[in-house]
């Protein structure tokens, strides 16, 4: 049987540095640890806040048993990383 000969993931990295190999392969920001390049939304820009702010609106109107729901983002740079929520206790009683 032949061994094959494995090569190098064709990940994210691999396209984004193919053209300039000596780059450094992975630029994080130093404040949230997220890759530079990455495209995102950020709670400091107005459209934005409005689409997370939609959205909160339309999961608090589609689930009854969330209590609160808050965007987490990057105290420094203001990217959004994730939405937190609490649970309304009394919608797990029987």
């Amino acid at each position: 049987m032949k061994e094959l000969k494995l090569h190098t993931p064709l990940d994210r990295d691999y396209f984004k540095y193919k053209d300039n190999p000596r780059k450094r392969k992975t630029r994080l920001t130093s404040c949230c640890g997220l890759d530079e390049d990455r495209v995102g939304m950020n709670v400091n820009n107005k459209e934005d806040w409005k689409l997370i702010e939609e959205y909160i609106q339309d999961s608090l109107t589609d689930s009854p048993s969330t209590e609160t729901i808050s965007p987490v983002s990057c105290k420094v740079c203001g990217r959004f990383l994730r939405y937190q929520s609490t649970l309304n206790d009394k919608a797990w009683e029987r």
